[in-house]
């Protein structure tokens, strides 16, 4: 058990320095040291790493018992972790969404 929790922080630590990553790699995009083009190349295969990560902490944290689930951690710091994650990749998604609109769909006009 206790294996699992120090595999869930290791998990939750890579998914955090990744998010890191797309987001300075967003960053250099948005102020011109990069193209978008190289930059959503690069911020792809990132954003996948903290998805995949993201996905292993969720898993390790649940520890299925005889009688059910159980959780290594409370539901609250759960739920916040949860939330954090979630925000990072929706902001990040949201920005290249936002760099699609403004750069490809409006530059056709």
């Amino acid at each position: 058990m206790k294996v699992r929790k120090v595999l869930a922080i290791i998990c939750y630590t890579v998914c955090l320095a990744a998010y890191a990553a797309a987001g300075y790699v967003s960053y250099i995009s948005y102020c011109g040291e990069i193209s978008y083009k190289l930059g959503f190349l690069i911020f792809l295969p990132i954003w996948i790493v903290t998805y995949w990560f993201s996905t292993f902490f969720s898993q390790l944290i649940e520890k299925k018992g005889n009688d059910g689930s159980t959780w290594l951690i409370k539901k609250a710091p759960r739920k916040v972790l949860s939330i954090i994650s979630n925000l990072l990749s929706f902001a990040l998604l949201a920005f290249w969404g936002y760099v699609y609109v403004m750069e490809y769909l409006l530059s056709t006009r």
